[in-house]
């Protein structure tokens, strides 16, 4: 929730703006008038000092009522929720106070909305490119408020600004309109859309750790399945002495195989930027791409590894790349999801030069999974002297492209489309 009142000292002189509605109204009619008044009642015409005199009134009224108009109004927005996935909806909620015994006889707030996550609302036009207002108008007597809800649906991936806050209101006549802006700002994380995964290869060269092998080539001691017969090549420190004396022969312990992962996503943003005139879906394939980070991230830490997020972007809220080293456990998912709401096109720098640079932050043995669309030729370099050099590398080539392709033995999975990141991709291993 966020609120805002006008205090009655600094607010009078600071962050207001007026403007009268017409020339008579302003400083030099009012002195025209004026002039008018004595030249009226030094001729004794009677009639026009009457009516004069009544115009000046009815002016200065207005001028001291539109003076006090704003000062003691408070503005809440209240929001439902601040972090949803696409295609879920937030509850708006609106409200005005008067908290003074002046009367407004109008007043309107202007709630500033981003254009892409309010498709369901009718807004106003603002100035501000890809923005719009969500207006709202009323009459407050004394120490009453009014309240409006709107429903907002997400439809898109993103970070989202809420506001500021515009309120107008003035004198019962609208000679004298004001207006005051309030910094109230919220933002709203719309998550990336998480798709399934049936299977995905995962190499790794740690020999222990959380997640099930799919081969018995390691053991984990602190895991036990079961026990067996005794072999002159077993150690025994696995011995099961429990069970060795209900069978009174030496037993074994059987240990579940474990292989644990550390893995690192990177995605090159600057991969997905339209090189010829017939890449028309760039920004989907971009979407698709960020959706492909954001479920095989699920997808880890559901099986207890720890994933790691790099991308070459300029984040929406501070400019700068998204950076997370490799760490498990949902609080970290929500910050990996986070990273990737915030995701935007612009590249902070050449992909080339920002793995070279984040690679080495990493642990020995981390796997590297590379989500890009169009690789450039030194990329490929890259990637073909990391596996040279011991790296386990996954590279998903996002997007109906046939640029680049699978060099070496690199494993190379294809993804056009949701429904083959589901199944895990097309395979290309070179």
């Amino acid at each position: 929730m966020r609120s805002s009142e006008a205090s009655v000292g600094k607010e009078i002189e600071k962050g207001f703006s007026s403007q009268p509605t017409g020339f008579l109204l302003g400083k030099f009619g009012l002195l025209i008038l004026l002039a008018g008044l004595v030249l009226a009642a030094w001729y004794s015409q009677t009639v026009i000092v009457v009516l004069l005199g009544l115009a000046l009134s009815a002016a200065g009224l207005s001028r001291l009522w539109s003076r006090y108009s704003l000062v003691g109004v408070r503005c809440e927005r209240l929001l439902s929720e601040q972090r949803v996935f696409p295609g879920e909806h937030l509850e708006l909620r609106l409200r005005l106070i008067n908290r003074k015994l002046l009367p407004l006889p109008w007043i309107q707030m202007d709630d500033e909305i981003p254009l892409k996550m309010s498709s369901d609302i009718k807004l106003q036009a603002n100035d501000r490119p890809g923005f719009g207002f969500l207006s709202k108008s009323a009459a407050l007597l004394w120490y009453t408020k009014a309240s409006w809800k709107e429903r907002l649906c997400c439809h898109r991936r993103g970070y989202y600004q809420l506001g500021p806050i515009t309120l107008t209101s003035g004198d019962i006549f609208g000679f004298y309109p004001r207006s005051i802006t309030e910094p109230l700002i919220d933002h709203v994380i719309v998550y990336p859309k998480i798709f399934p995964i049936t299977h995905l290869g995962m190499p790794s060269l740690y020999p222990i750790g959380e997640t099930t092998a799919e081969r018995r080539i390691f053991e984990d001691p602190i895991r036990v399945i079961g026990v067996r017969d005794y072999t002159p090549h077993d150690s025994r420190r696995h011995v099961h002495w429990k069970a060795t004396a209900r069978r009174q022969e030496l037993q074994v312990k059987v240990f579940e195989p474990t292989t644990t992962l550390k893995v690192a996503i990177f995605l090159a943003v600057d991969s997905f930027e339209p090189r010829h005139d017939g890449d028309v879906d760039s920004e989907g394939d971009f979407e698709l791409g960020i959706s492909t980070a954001a479920s095989i991230a699920s997808y880890l830490t559901e099986r207890r590894s720890a994933v790691g997020l790099f991308a070459n972007s300029c984040l929406a809220d501070s400019g700068q790349p998204a950076t997370l080293l490799p760490a498990s456990g949902t609080g970290h998912l929500v910050e990996v999801l986070e990273a990737l709401a915030k995701v935007t096109s612009s590249a902070s720098s050449p992909f080339e030069e920002f793995l070279q640079a984040e690679r080495t932050t990493l642990p020995w043995g981390t796997t590297l999974v590379f989500i890009l669309c169009r690789p450039s030729e030194l990329l490929m370099e890259l990637l073909v002297g990391l596996k040279e050099s011991g790296h386990k590398l996954l590279v998903l080539q996002v997007g109906d492209t046939d640029e680049g392709g699978p060099p070496g033995t690199i494993a190379w999975h294809r993804i056009r489309q949701p429904g083959e990141l589901t199944m895990g991709g097309t395979e290309e291993t070179g």
